[in-house]
């Protein structure tokens, strides 16, 4: 040994110990890119090669230059796509083809990505039993509801006693309820701001309307949201914001873990973005506890069954009804549906208004239905049944996106066969509603919104129905757990607001409502402001 690297007891120096270290690290971290690139499982799947050799480039795309990974991951498809041949001049040239020409790569050392949507209800039907990866279960800080379940078969479980409550029949019930939430905001918004008095941002009101419906149905308790000023509630806002932290907290899962365990006080310094959801979290928890002691009797009187009360004589195990799994299971029922359904009914009012003649449309429709303004508008059923709203509805969930964040999935038995590439049990898969909703081969010009597309022949080129491709709300065992409520706040949303009211767009442009940035949900451009409009006045 080197006496220049030993004490004089003949121990290491702290010097070579440190070297050692180093140089271990270092050959472990070479050894574990060369398997990463060329023994891997999944090492012939094509893309970037530093992608495979790291997953801190998603960490610095999604955290350090905020939610860009999805737009790479896009653009992947484009650059390691199959190449087509022409002839220019005589001479053989390559071609890399369209999104489409790529439709499998890999996007990290552990994970493949599609793009394929004819293979999206392959991998996403309710025939499948995959589960979620593990990494994903901490970033919304409630890893006991069934949405952060990882394992299929006790999502299964979860799910089945809460998903009842969500169907069309009970949906549909609660309707009526629904609509006078409705004509709430709207009757605010004729009064509040008729004439031009102010603009008004209808991402606030939206996010006001559906808060309170959602609420009011898992808890028969309204917080009225609607009645803040200017539709601006400290919880909503924070519903918000929050998003903008959520890929830290997927990266580095134990931060949020940390801030919940702090005092109030203390998270309000590090946080205090977060303060207004842990106490919402625990408004939650203080709700579910009186109904569990009985002193809760918001269910009595009401026309619906709420969520709470009956989840709690369900058969579910007894650790499935602890106070702590409830209040998991609320915040993610409650939370879950607020910010897409918002985006979507903003997004929706948006194109509606900067088309003149899809404003023309969808009025001259409402009008045959309902002849004034002032009459009780129609059931639920029966606005679903306008064929024009329905297309004006689907095509804001296509340009909406639901969930834009990938739905990464994994088979823990068998394995996964596309084309020739085979993905082993246990490797993550993913795809992603803004790349299938954008697909030119499906959708013909993609960024331009138009519901005609929907009234036409409902079909693709090669002669597939549409809807098959649309997927805001996800598709198989873990589809949307609210898709039904959440359509029902857009068919009464939409036809309250464009029937009872004249409204025009003020200084909104189209970056207010295109996706800019993922963080789980669509985020626009920073600095916009929403999608703002002036009140007119009402209509006739």
């Amino acid at each position: 040994m080197d006496a220049e690297n030993t004490n004089a007891n003949g121990t290491l120096s702290p010097q070579s110990i440190i070297l050692s270290l180093v140089l271990g690290y270092l050959g472990y971290g070479i050894s574990l890119v060369i398997y990463r690139l060329y023994f891997s499982p999944i090492a012939t799947i094509p893309g970037s090669r530093l992608t495979a050799a790291t997953g801190w480039y998603e960490t610095y795309l999604d955290v350090f230059k905020g939610g860009q990974f999805t737009f790479q991951i896009e653009e992947w498809h484009r650059q390691y796509g199959s190449p087509s041949c022409s002839r220019e001049k005589g001479r053989l040239r390559l071609e890399k083809l369209t999104l489409r020409a790529g439709p499998i790569i890999r996007i990290t050392p552990w994970e493949v990505h599609i793009a394929d949507p004819d293979f999206y209800e392959v991998l996403f039907n309710n025939k499948t039993r995959y589960s979620k990866i593990e990494k994903l279960r901490y970033r919304f800080g409630l890893p006991l509801s069934s949405f952060d379940t990882i394992d299929h078969a006790h999502h299964h479980l979860r799910r089945s006693a809460v998903s009842p409550f969500f169907a069309k029949q009970k949906v549909a019930g609660f309707s009526p309820q629904m609509q006078s939430m409705a004509d709430k905001m709207v009757d605010r918004l004729a009064i509040e701001y008729s004439d031009k008095v102010k603009p008004v941002n209808m991402n606030e009101a939206y996010a006001a309307f559906v808060s309170d419906a959602i609420n009011y149905y898992t808890f028969a308790i309204s917080y009225n949201f609607i009645d803040y000023p200017d539709f601006v509630t400290p919880f909503t806002t924070s519903i918000r914001k929050l998003a903008m932290s959520l890929h830290m907290a997927g990266h580095f899962p134990w931060l949020l873990t940390l801030l919940q365990t702090l005092p109030e006080s203390v998270t309000q310094i590090l946080n205090p973005l977060m303060v207004p959801v842990f106490r919402f979290h625990n408004e939650v928890k203080d709700q579910i506890i009186k109904i569990i002691s009985g002193q809760n009797t918001s269910n009595k009187g009401v026309q619906h069954r709420t969520v709470f009360h009956e989840l709690l004589q369900s058969n579910l195990p007894p650790e499935e009804l602890s106070v702590e799994r409830l209040k998991h299971e609320a915040a993610s029922i409650t939370g879950a549906g607020i910010d897409t359904t918002k985006t979507t009914l903003a997004l929706a009012t948006f194109h509606i208004l900067d088309n003149s003649s899809v404003l023309k449309r969808l009025r001259e429709e409402l009008k045959t239905r309902i002849s004034h303004a002032n009459e009780a508008m129609p059931p639920l059923h029966e606005l679903e049944s306008l064929p024009f709203l329905n297309a004006v509805v689907q095509e804001s969930l296509r340009l909406a996106f639901g969930i834009t964040q990938r739905l990464s999935r994994l088979s823990p038995d068998d394995p996964i066969t596309y084309e020739s590439y085979v993905i082993p049990p246990n490797v993550p898969f993913s795809m992603t509603s803004y790349i299938q909703h954008r697909d030119p081969e499906i959708f013909p010009e993609p960024d331009v919104f138009r519901p005609e597309r929907w009234l036409e022949n409902h079909k693709t080129a090669s002669g597939k129905p549409l809807s098959r491709y649309l997927v805001p709300f996800g598709k198989g065992p873990r589809m949307c757990l609210g898709m039904n409520f959440a359509m029902a706040e857009l068919y009464i949303g939409l036809a309250t607001v464009f029937r009872r009211l004249e409204i025009e767009l003020y200084e909104t442009g189209r970056d207010a409502v295109d996706m800019a940035a993922d963080y789980f949900v669509p985020i626009p451009k920073e600095g916009t402001q929403g999608v703002r409009v002036m009140v007119i006045g009402t209509s006739v």
